[in-house]
């Protein structure tokens, strides 16, 4: 639906992985090894792990974009008991993750994938409509929605906000992936998120992926949540005391 999907094997911090490009975007990727098939490769999906450092340990999960499947796999395989949701629009992106990046393995070594894993093959703000109509709520709400590396802006609007953060348990993150720098004249998407989440949530943070070079472009992980959860390295935007 959004271009041309690559998938080819490289090394990439000095382990050999299976990318998922799409029309240049590198939508997701997976270990080939026996022992790390199951564990996130790229650094930012291991800034949405950090949603298990909270507490109460989120058990309902609902991940916008599923791309190659990465993070449903790690849910799966190493956070028992929790329960993910994904969410993916585009069914060619479905059948990729599942011949290509070991979802059908999942099923078969985790038994109980069926029953902890559900996908929905619609788009984000249709399921979170959804979700709102019907009282369901989550821990957690992650969102990957990209198209040619662009967040999916119709997720940032005020209504779509105010659907997201209905969907939250009292204590839950809402955490997206935007590709910006922390500030200097490529940090425009990193504050347009922010200055709208700020509308919405309590408290608002940002997880840097790691760079030394505050104005270099990079993947940043920003939280929203209705109440300060205490993930360590967070750096606070904004917050209502009281």
């Amino acid at each position: 639906m959004f271009g041309t999907a690559w998938i080819y094997r490289c090394r990439y911090e000095g382990k050999i992985v299976r990318m998922l490009d799409v029309s240049g975007s590198l939508q997701s990727a997976t270990y080939l090894d026996n022992d790390n098939w199951c564990d996130l490769a790229f650094p930012y999906m291991r800034l949405y792990d950090r949603v298990f450092d909270t507490q109460p340990c989120p058990q309902e999960i609902l991940m916008l974009g599923g791309g190659g499947f990465a993070f449903p796999k790690h849910v799966i395989a190493h956070r028992s008991p929790a329960h993910i949701d994904v969410v993916e629009i585009d069914p060619a992106i479905v059948r990729i993750a599942y011949q290509h990046f070991f979802v059908r393995r999942l099923e078969q070594e985790y038994p109980e994938t069926k029953s902890r894993m559900r996908v929905f093959q619609t788009d984000a703000l249709t399921h979170l409509q959804n979700c709102h109509n019907a009282g369901r709520r989550y821990d957690a709400i992650l969102n990957d929605c990209y198209a040619r590396q662009q967040l999916d802006t119709s997720l940032a609007t005020p209504k779509a906000l105010e659907i997201v953060a209905d969907c939250l348990s009292p204590e839950g993150l809402y955490m997206i992936n935007v590709v910006s720098a922390l500030e200097g004249s490529e940090s425009e998407p990193l504050m347009i998120l922010v200055n709208a989440l700020t509308t919405v949530f309590a408290y608002v943070g940002i997880l840097p992926c790691g760079r030394t070079e505050p104005n270099q472009i990079d993947n940043v992980v920003v939280i929203g949540s209705h109440n300060n959860p205490h993930i360590s390295d967070a750096i606070t935007i904004f917050e209502e005391l009281g």
